[in-house]
This record gives C-alpha cells, structure tokens and sequence, in this order.
C-alpha cells in the first residue's frame, strides 16, 4: 500500500505540473493585423544583401515541414536565384542526391536514403529530390541545382567520395589510407574508443597534408571541384571523429555545420544558399545553453543571414523508438503566433518580422516571449506529460527574422527501407 501511495504521489505530480505548463500564452492571447502576413509561401523573397537563408522546422517527422522546406526552396530560385539546398545531413551522403539531381543514376528513393537519417526517407523529400533533378534537365549547368549537407556525423560515404577520387591518381596512397581508416565505419561510429579516435585524427591530419601535396596532380587530371569536395571530404571524417570525443557534443557539431556553410560560401557559385535544419540549429540565438549554427551565421554575417522559423499549434510527428521504428505521436502548444489564424480558412501563414514590428500589436507579440513546439527525433509518453520536453521559450524577433506557422501538421510519409 506505501509503494501504490508513492507511485499515485509521484503521477499527481507530474499530471499537476502538466496542467501547470500547459496553460502558458493562452490567456494572454491578442489578435493581430492579418495583413502583415501572407499564406503564399511562394511569395517569399529576402532582401538583396542577404547570403545564407536558413529554414527551421519544429519536428523533424512532418509532413509540411518537408514541403515547406521545398516550396521556400522554391520560392528563393525564382525570387532570389537560389541555387544551392543545404540540409542538416550527411556531407558525403547527399553528395550522392547531388549527383543523381544532375544526371546520376539510381533513384530519388536511393539517394535520399544516403542523406544519414532515417528521418530523411519520406516521399516528401523524394519528391523535392525528383523536382530538383526535371529542373535541371531543363536549364544550363550554370544554372543547375545542387543539393549538398552540412552535416559530420557519418564516416561511410565521405570515405567513400574521398578515395573514390585519390585511388584515380594516387592509387597507393589511396591503398594505404584506406587500410588506416578501416576501423572508422558508420556502423562502429558510436562505439569506437578514445585512443583509436585520436589516432585516427593524427592520420587524418597527415593525410590531408599528403593531399595538398598532390592537389596539382588531382586538379589536372580530374578538375578543382573533385579536389575540393574530396578534401573537405576528409576534413568531414576528422570533424566525426572530433564530435565523437567532445565533452559538448552539440556545441561541436554546431561549429562544425557552420564551418560547412563557411566552405560553401567559399566554393559556391556566390548565389543565395537555402539552409535547412531544426529551428534549434537555425535560430539567431540559442535556446539549449550552447552556440548554435544561427547564432554563429548572425555574428559572423549579420544581415547576410536571414534566419525562418516554424511552430504548430498541434502537431502530429513521427517518433523514432529505440528500435529504429517510428510511431506517430501528437502534441499541442497555443501562443500568441499560432493562435492568430484560428478559425481561419488558411492552413499556414508566413511573417516577415521586419515589416510587421511597426503594428503596435505585432511589435508586442514579436518583443515578448513565445512558448513555440520543439520535437527532435523522438518523445516518450511520460514526456509528452510535460510541456517542457516539447515546447522551448523565444522572443521571436531575437530569434528569428520570420516565421512560418501551422494550425496543424500530420507525420511524415515514411519509405520502407
């Protein structure tokens, strides 16, 4: 009986403290000048001076993320000659969608799944990947698509790319490397030890040298882009390894996206770049007690960088488990942003923060903090019991430059693999 009265002590508690989370921004809600926003995603255009255009999503497992990520993706071609998507994925792996974009074999469905997440494997992203490849069949290569990733946390396709290239013109160099990074696997990534990773950064460093050294050879034989790609391609392999062993795990890899989208500045075609993440990644200011890739784009670009974030007022996700399956999970969040097209035939809304802070109202909301929806991956049931797990506070203007907001979003369409 004394256990039955801890454990029915214990679930008050928590059900207490998720009638208490659950009722933030809802009483303070005002409603707002309609006509400073715009439900045309295509309409979407940033001003001339910006670099990098970055697109958040609140859960990675929705249906209209994904399609918002390629009707933004379309709007900034035709609007702003954007020319290059950059997703939170696997720098090797979507080299593999770049390649089938611009003519490569295979299928949509087998480039997307070398992205790096299962999360990835929709028919939404399929979709954009097959709109991206028609597009280009019918422009110059000057004018083609590209689809590249920014992130480092995968070995297997970077090896791949990088000694596809060497084993060209420097096949015992080749050889021996990649007999050195044997052990450094996708599957192993996790679980590989703190010397084997440090030994493998000491090589990664060698080699890299060694790789400068024949850069005339690579360049002369097989152009400046194989060169380039292959040897960030090697510095993704080390990043992975450096990720691995950081005591700050996100701070790491965030550092290291934003030194992508750096490298791609560098080595584009100096059109707009399209970035697309977590709004966790994306925002100007951090909301996890680390420097994110926003945050990190915002200092270094200022008005170069245009950062989009996005939130639902209920939202139904594709949950991972711990056995790789997904199942659907439904949560729901009110504040003042979401709240404001309830009741109202459009699904969606888009805000460009810029124009709308001079509405006395608007300029009130934007100013004020905002309890808006984060889902990552996954969420257990216990969480989904506390606010806190799903939902994190922003003051939309420090955090954002727009937002897009939903009434309500539905799960993904998963590939089987």
């Amino acid at each position: 009986m004394k256990l039955k009265r801890i454990v029915f002590s214990c679930l008050s508690i928590v059900i207490c403290l998720a009638m208490f989370t659950g009722c933030s921004n809802t009483e303070s809600f005002v409603q707002a000048d309609l006509s400073y926003t715009q439900s045309d995603i295509g309409a979407i255009s940033v001003p001339n001076d910006v670099q990098v255009v970055g697109l958040g999503e609140a859960s990675h497992g929705v249906s209209q993320y994904h399609q918002m990520k390629a009707d933004v993706f379309k709007a900034l071609v035709e609007n702003n000659g954007c020319r290059t998507f950059i997703i939170e994925g696997d720098f090797g792996g979507a080299l593999k969608v770049d390649q089938y974009i611009n003519g490569g074999s295979g299928s949509a469905e087998e480039a997307v799944a070398e992205i790096g997440f299962a999360i990835y494997r929709t028919q939404e992203m399929v979709d954009l990947v097959d709109w991206m490849r028609s597009y280009n069949e019918t422009v110059s290569q000057e004018e083609a698509l590209h689809f590249y990733g920014m992130d480092v946390q995968r070995f297997d396709n970077n090896k791949e790319y990088l000694f596809s290239v060497i084993e060209q013109t420097h096949p015992e160099l080749g050889a021996e490397y990649s007999e050195v990074f044997e052990q450094l696997t996708d599957e192993q990534r996790t679980s590989l030890d703190e010397t084997t990773l440090n030994s493998a950064k000491e090589s990664l460093s060698e080699f890299i040298d060694k790789l400068d050294a024949v850069e005339t050879d690579i360049v002369e034989s097989l152009g400046q882009p194989a060169f380039d790609f292959a040897r960030e391609c090697a510095k993704t392999i080390y990043a992975c390894c450096e990720v691995q062993l950081s005591d700050n795990y996100n701070a790491t890899r965030d550092q290291y996206m934003y030194e992508k989208i750096e490298w791609f500045l560098q080595h584009g075609d100096n059109s707009i770049l399209f970035i697309n993440g977590h709004n966790g990644h994306i925002g100007k200011t951090s909301v996890a007690g680390y420097t994110c890739l926003g945050e990190l784009l915002s200092n270094n670009l200022g008005n170069g960088y245009y950062s989009i974030g996005t939130d639902a007022q209920k939202t139904q996700f594709n949950s991972q488990k711990d056995n790789g399956e997904f199942e659907v999970v439904e949560v729901s969040n009110s504040n003042d942003l979401n709240n404001q097209f309830s009741g109202e035939d459009s699904s969606q809304y888009f805000i460009d923060f810029a124009t709308a802070i001079s509405d006395e109202t608007w300029g009130q909301i934007l100013s004020s903090e905002q309890s808006i929806t984060t889902l990552n991956v996954s969420l257990s049931g216990m969480q989904k019991m506390l606010k806190s797990a799903y939902t994190v506070t922003i003051t939309p203007k420090a955090t954002f430059d727009g937002m897009i907001v939903f009434q309500s979003v539905t799960p993904s369409t998963i590939l089987s693999e």
